[in-house]
């Protein structure tokens, strides 16, 4: 039990700490999307009934995606857009709209948590498609097509 406990302690440390060693502010952005992503693709699964539903390991992931979804928010300084980036203009020139796209996305991440830890099935695949629709509203608004 306590060697899982370090276990995931280094993991997550390394998820957050991960895109602040990035060059630029694109790779750290790009860096800590992937790295929420690779907790909440696997929380689709289960969702999905794709995988079998374990309502601890589905509340730690819930857990770890509310610590990590604010990081890839924090790598969008003005004028960071370079050659690789996807990120729209609009991120910048309509900032009001981005934060309020970025705060419905936070609110529903928490609402995901809150939904894992009660085991409330239900209430989880609501949560999910909450968080999905807020990940796809955000893209649809503010992010270029592939480069």
């Amino acid at each position: 039990m306590k060697q899982r406990l370090y276990a995931l302690a280094w993991l997550m440390l390394g998820a957050v700490a991960a895109p602040a060693l990035a060059a630029t502010p694109t790779e750290a952005r790009v860096t800590a999307f992937k790295t929420m992503l690779r907790t909440f693709e696997p929380m689709g699964l289960v969702v999905r009934e794709q995988e079998p539903y374990r309502k601890d390991a589905f509340a730690k992931q819930a857990a770890t995606l509310k610590t990590l979804a604010a990081e890839p928010f924090k790598y969008f300084p003005a004028g960071s857009a370079d050659a690789k980036s996807r990120a729209k203009p609009e991120i910048w020139s309509q900032a009001p709209r981005f934060a309020e796209a970025r705060t419905r996305f936070l609110t529903a991440v928490d609402g995901l948590n809150a939904a894992a830890q009660t085991g409330d099935r239900a209430a989880i695949r609501k949560a999910y498609g909450e968080v999905a629709q807020g990940c796809k509203s955000c893209h649809d608004a503010f992010r270029g097509p592939e480069k």
